[in-house]
């Protein structure tokens, strides 16, 4: 499992475990198919892309990496204890300040937009972000090698 799966995998395991009152899934490989089933609602996650810095200069690819997610809410209701205001604050009370693995700063939201109605269905989309490291995959045995050590008393 690659990192950006380890970082999804973790966010949606948060989002089941606090948000058990609604249904968790990947964002659907084909939008215009998907029927919401759940009584309630739902919370689709989706990876929204990354922004890399400038590598810095250690011998070796080392970038920043903003790893940017998206939670869409779907809900049957927009007012109230199970609709999608309260459903997006909860999200957002679920994710921020949570450190997926593999990063080097908690997540935190970019941006919240209303997505529209459609069928009675509420859609608001949290975009949130975090900070990972991008590292170069060396090949094995190109380092250099050791081959004279100093041992300076102070």
């Amino acid at each position: 499992m690659g990192l950006t799966s380890e970082i999804l995998a973790a966010v949606l395991a948060r989002l089941t475990a606090l948000l058990p009152g609604l249904a968790v899934d990947f964002f659907p490989e084909r939008p215009t198919d998907y029927r919401l089933n759940h009584p309630v609602g739902a919370l689709l996650l989706s990876y929204l892309g990354g922004r890399f810095g400038t590598p810095e200069d250690v011998g070796f690819v080392l970038q920043e990496r903003t790893v940017k997610l998206s939670v869409t809410v779907v809900m049957r209701q927009l007012n109230g204890r199970n609709g999608a205001i309260d459903a997006c604050d909860a999200v957002r009370l679920a994710l921020v300040g949570f450190e997926p693995p593999h990063c080097r700063r908690k997540l935190y939201v970019l941006d919240e937009k209303y997505l529209g109605e459609v069928s009675g269905l509420w859609q608001y989309a949290i975009d949130l972000a975090t900070v990972a490291v991008q590292v170069e995959d060396a090949d094995i045995g190109t380092e250099p090698l050791l081959t004279h050590v100093t041992n300076e008393e102070t």
